[in-house]
């Protein structure tokens, strides 16, 4: 049974349907089954929903609930739990076909500031039978740079990403200027006003790039963070700066 279950992770990008690479597209089709993480009581996840256009009519999908939290004691039961029902649901799918294949859908790329990352990790551990492919996917921000038609790096240019919640005070965000030509900062949501006020004291408040939902209906791409209002950044925005005027 060992070479017979098998799962790859499908990087489905920040919103379009359409960044999915050719890969990933056949992937998703041909799974017996496909796997998406989901926020407790959040509803679809986002990341099926991009998905679904890929999919076979009334091929089996699977959610896996996952806290929304940075509380390590409530999600590593989560992730076990997830690895556990992924690997059961597998297994049945073999014992009748003699053999099965899994696509789980994440956000962007897989390894890059998502869960499976995670969830590998367990995976690993707990059931080392299972065999575990990664299909690349587009990053919000590479994206968002296109969207707004703002080169993200030229020539020797270097790129900081960091994560909002932890590097949005006026000093971290200085040295981080000082010694990159471009910032990333990802997952902006409850720490804009944060990096609104730090980035208006370095005077680079009006040219910061914000950028949320890329690639959705509700998509907003906006160059100054003035006009962005605290209550409408979701979770999953993200502000990009150029320590130069032009890129």
């Amino acid at each position: 049974m060992a070479e017979k279950l098998r799962l790859t992770a499908v990087g489905v990008g920040p919103g379009d349907p359409e960044w999915i690479t050719v890969k990933g597209q056949r992937v998703l089709a041909e799974a017996d089954v496909v796997f998406a993480p989901c926020s407790e009581g959040a509803g679809e996840s986002l990341a099926l929903q991009i998905a679904r256009p890929w999919l076979r009519p009334g091929q089996r999908v699977v959610t896996l609930p996952l806290p929304m939290t940075r509380d390590r004691a409530r999600l590593e039961p989560a992730w076990q739990a997830a690895a556990d029902a992924l690997v059961a649901t597998l297994g049945a799918v073999a014992a009748e076909r003699g053999g099965a294949h899994g696509a789980y859908v994440v956000l962007g790329d897989p390894l890059f500031y998502g869960t499976f990352a995670h969830l590998w990790r367990v995976l690993a551990d707990r059931h080392p039978e299972i065999g575990v492919e990664v299909v690349p996917g587009v990053p919000a921000f590479v994206a968002a740079a296109a969207r707004a038609g703002r080169p993200l790096a030229t020539s020797s240019q270097r790129v900081a990403i960091v994560p909002a919640v932890y590097e949005a005070d006026e000093r971290s965000l200085a040295d981080l200027v000082a010694n990159f030509d471009a910032v990333v900062m990802l997952k902006v949501g409850r720490a804009l006003a944060r990096v609104r006020a730090a980035l208006g004291r370095l005077g680079l408040a009006n040219r910061a790039l914000y950028a949320a939902r890329v690639g959705l209906p509700s998509e907003r791409v906006a160059l100054g963070l003035e006009s962005v209002e605290e209550d409408e950044a979701p979770y999953l925005s993200l502000v990009i700066v150029h320590r130069e005027e032009k890129p």
